[in-house]
């Protein structure tokens, strides 16, 4: 039996196959426990998140195992991303850099990140820490960027 959550991963990794202007390659990214990560090309890490809630607002928790995963998952690949899946509705992508802006994982047990999305606008993200100065447009096309721009950088030092 299929669990929900693998749906909405492979949501996620279809995404990013499709999004990516080479071959893309996965790997889950282990600690203990289920996957919820997934190593891209070997370079960078993604966080998966969902909710089946069919309407906004989305709200996401974070375990102290979780907590635990994402900082693993940041210390050993400096190019990270929590990619959250909002129901149908869309995929909402954050550098681990502004999640800590929102997010404070020091209190791990009250660790959560809400999304919000009136109609026809982008995205509110809010923590436990406070809310992103910005809206977020739908996707994860920070991710298939960020591997492009690494990989130049990869060619350019040859």
């Amino acid at each position: 039996m299929l669990d929900d959550y693998e749906f909405y991963q492979g949501v996620v990794l279809r995404h990013l196959a499709l999004e990516a202007d080479y071959s893309v390659s996965f790997r889950p990214f282990v600690r203990e426990g289920r996957i919820n990560a997934f190593v891209v090309n070997g370079r960078l890490g993604v966080y998966i998140k969902h909710s089946s809630k069919r309407m906004s607002p989305w709200r996401f928790t974070f375990t102290i195992e979780q907590a635990a995963d994402l900082l693993d998952l940041e210390h050993k690949f400096s190019d990270s991303f929590v990619v959250f899946v909002c129901g149908t509705d869309g995929l909402v992508t954050l550098s681990f850099a502004d999640l800590h802006s929102i997010v404070s994982f020091q209190e791990s047990e009250n660790a959560w990140v809400s999304i919000s999305r009136p109609p026809r606008t982008q995205y509110e993200l809010a923590g436990n820490r406070g809310e992103l100065k910005y809206k977020i447009s739908r996707g994860i096309g920070t991710i298939p960027e960020t591997l492009k721009v690494r990989a130049r950088e990869r060619y350019a030092a040859v």
